[in-house]
């Protein structure tokens, strides 16, 4: 009798131990895939906000694709969204239907027409997911916004760093916390933030050489946190110096918008029976 109890706990314990294997190896190939690029975006011009949907896997054309929204402002950048496709990423927004687009029956008011308003192709694919900043400018009379990637990777930026990135055709000298800076017209540098003791904000001041003297033409204090990053541009017109800075705090790709979703909602099962959507 004991042995065969001795039998039937043996084979239970290894039922459990075995599920605790088998388990965790749930959900689609798609939720475990990882995304082939991680984006943040940024209107260049002032006083510009704008909602957008994309579909994470780039099949915009299905009929149930995935669609979610993003807000993109011009004061910092919009929240981490993920992107699975191959080829191009489609910004969409929503607008009311013309008269002649409006179908029997349908309210104009409810279902709005997607537009297209911007697109990014992705580079070819090396290794590991790729990052980047998207830089929203210049819309064209075509009514399509020109997107400029800048490669935002952790390898090259990472936590507590910022990237200086020049957009004048003189020579800037920066002072960044106690870091002296040569920056050349055109180019870009990365330097890690280093507090002061007792120092809450990070100073930069920036100087031109101008008839053999240094002239200050920018001063100012920003909010730092070891677990912030971001890019500094820096523009020149004449002895005014225009910046434009963007950050980020650290965040897990998990809470990326886009993260883990299918490329299709679910619609109708075979029983006909309405399965749940995603709310976009």
């Amino acid at each position: 009798m004991i042995n065969k109890f001795s039998k039937v706990l043996s084979l239970l314990t290894f039922s459990i131990g075995l599920s605790q294997f088998v388990f965790p190896i749930t959900g689609s190939a798609e939720e475990q895939k990882k995304p082939r690029a991680v984006f943040s975006a940024v209107f260049w011009d002032k006083y510009q906000s704008k909602s957008f949907s994309y579909a994470p896997w780039g099949n915009v054309d299905d009929d149930n694709a995935t669609m979610v929204s993003i807000s993109v402002g011009s004061s910092s950048l919009s929240k981490q969204f993920v992107f699975y496709g191959t080829e191009k990423i489609e910004f969409y927004e929503k607008r009311r239907p013309r008269e002649w687009e409006i179908e029997e029956g349908q309210n104009a008011e409810e279902e709005p027409v997607k537009k297209l308003a911007a697109e990014f192709e992705i580079p070819p694919l090396d290794d590991g997911i790729q990052e980047y900043v998207l830089l929203f400018i210049n819309q064209k009379t075509s009514g399509l916004w020109k997107v400029y990637p800048i490669p935002f990777l952790k390898e090259e930026i990472p936590l507590g760093s910022y990237k200086f990135i020049s957009q004048s055709r003189s020579a800037l000298y920066l002072l960044f916390g106690k870091e002296k800076i040569e920056l050349p017209p055109g180019k870009s540098k990365v330097y890690p933030a280093v507090l002061e003791d007792g120092k809450r904000g990070m100073p930069l001041s920036v100087m031109i050489q101008k008839n053999g003297r240094y002239i200050e033409v920018f001063k100012q204090k920003f909010a730092h946190s070891s677990k912030m990053r971001g890019i500094f541009f820096l523009g020149l017109s004449g002895d005014k110096l225009s910046l434009k800075r963007v950050t980020e705090f650290d965040q897990p790709l998990t809470s990326a918008t886009g993260y883990g979703l299918p490329s299709r909602k679910k619609g109708e099962d075979a029983d006909g029976e309405s399965e749940l959507e995603l709310i976009e």
